[in-house]
């Protein structure tokens, strides 16, 4: 895995290009263990991706060797009147789940691929994501068996701060809500 890979960011546009090598390494990664995977997740996958496509805050990193797609992170703006933290078990205080524009980046889908994985890319990855946005902080959810996963993102300065209960299409019945605050502690000055 001597390759140089490269890290582009983008919106929509670089999604489309890319939609069909998103859609097999998300197959590739979360159809193994420690996630649970479901028979119809690939078509669900696809199908959420291509309605995030529509959304102005769409964002995403690839990262490729040569034309090879290792991994990518993408997610988008919670909007002010999500109902993003109704699900959560335990309530949380009011002004952790109140959302007003601009507030929130969802994190919505991030991997690398098994050969890629400890070389870097994945850190990449997120902090070229999220360097990128200009919201205040960011959120994401992660099967409560994937274990390793969530020992990167709280090394990476995440916190878990409750379970969600999943919707009847998740692959699992519950997730661990993460946040991350102070998105602009990423950002270089000016």
């Amino acid at each position: 895995m001597a390759r140089d890979v490269a890290v582009e960011l983008g919106g929509a546009d670089l999604a489309e290009r890319f939609f069909d090598e998103i859609c097999d390494a998300y197959d590739e990664v979360f159809s193994a263990p420690p996630f649970h995977w479901h028979e119809d997740e690939s078509l669900l996958h696809q199908a959420r991706l291509e309605s995030l496509l529509s959304e102005q805050s769409f964002g995403i990193a690839l990262a490729r060797a040569d034309e090879v797609l290792v991994g990518f992170a993408h997610g988008l703006t919670i909007r002010a009147d999500s109902k993003r933290w109704d699900s959560i078990i335990e309530p949380l205080p009011e002004e952790m789940v109140t959302e007003w524009p601009g507030r929130t980046f969802l994190l919505v889908d991030y991997c690398v691929r098994t050969p890629w994985r400890g070389k870097g890319i994945g850190r990449k990855l997120h902090d070229t994501l999220l360097r990128s946005r200009r919201e205040e902080r960011a959120t994401l959810t992660v099967q409560p068996a994937a274990l390793e996963t969530k020992r990167i993102y709280e090394r990476w300065g995440w916190r878990k701060v409750g379970e969600i209960e999943a919707g009847p299409t998740a692959v699992a019945p519950r997730f661990d809500a993460y946040v991350r605050e102070l998105l602009g502690d990423m950002r270089s000055p000016g």
